[in-house]
């Protein structure tokens, strides 16, 4: 099945209005039994259509639910530090009836997992971190970083497939694999100026450290050997903050190991999650 295919086959968009913060809020959900479902939130350069080759492996085992970040798919952008952004994903759940959770957050999703992690403790049954870190703890006034700032600029002046292609060259630089790049990059000309807006100033004010006090779920962090966005040092100061963590490093991926190698990344978490 190639990447158009399975992109077919993802669960319709669908739309949460959140009351207390007056925003809408879309997400993908595969609803396969009453046990536990696993949650997914995505990185910065994604929404909830990254996580298609993880709703195509788990739909005949676990149900899936996909959330889309304030600015990406349909949510609608916002200034939300965060800790807003994880009432936000409370929220949907809530309203879903989703008392209990597996969670797995990759890069920017990874910052909101901790988060969530750490403030709605009592409902995250186990948790994955992929290719993530603490965040920038950078003052809440500060103008955006200049990665940022000028990802804003490259979208202002580029085309959809300009952009697109231009993130994924510039994330996976060594990435070979033609529908992989084709896969990554179709979803990333789905990103607006608002993503950037809201995405960057909520990762770069964030210092997750004293949050990860409370994370005390089974957790395992995953790594890419050849992520070039997460550095090594951002990378162990998570894990010196999560000391019970497991940790796997997953060979031969960078920045996107959930579709870069699918099948040992289900494999990673699958595993984890039934241990």
């Amino acid at each position: 099945m190639n990447h158009l295919e399975i992109l077919k086959k993802l669960p319709e968009l669908q739309i949460f209005s959140d009351k207390e913060y007056n925003l809408n809020t879309s997400f993908r959900i595969n609803k396969f039994d009453d046990n536990i479902p696993i949650v997914f939130l995505h990185g910065f350069n994604g929404n909830s259509k990254s996580w298609a080759f993880q709703f195509l492996h788990f739909r005949d085992k676990r149900s899936v639910i996909a959330i889309d970040a304030p600015g990406f798919g349909k949510s609608d952008a916002a200034d939300l530090n965060m800790f807003e952004i994880a009432k936000l994903v409370n929220n949907l759940l809530t309203n879903l009836g989703i008392k209990k959770f597996d969670l797995v957050g990759h890069s920017m999703g990874g910052m909101l997992a901790q988060i969530v992690s750490a403030d709605f403790s009592d409902s995250v049954n186990k948790l994955v971190l992929s290719c993530t870190h603490k965040g920038y703890a950078l003052p809440p006034q500060s103008p955006l970083r200049k990665p940022y700032s000028q990802r804003l600029e490259e979208r202002k002046k580029l085309s959809n497939e300009e952009f697109g292609k231009l993130r994924i060259k510039k994330m996976l630089p060594e990435l070979k694999d033609k529908e992989i790049f084709s896969f990554l990059s179709i979803i990333s000309e789905e990103i607006t100026e608002g993503s950037i807006m809201s995405g960057g100033m909520a990762m770069q004010t964030l210092d997750t450290s004293t949050s990860l006090l409370k994370v005390n779920q089974p957790c395992l962090i995953l790594k890419g050997s050849k992520d070039i966005v997460v550095s090594n040092d951002r990378s162990n100061r998570l894990q010196q903050s999560l000391p019970h963590a497991k940790v796997l490093e997953l060979s031969n991926v960078g920045h996107a190991p959930y579709c870069e190698n699918s099948s040992d990344f289900n494999e990673a978490i699958e595993t984890f999650f039934n241990s």
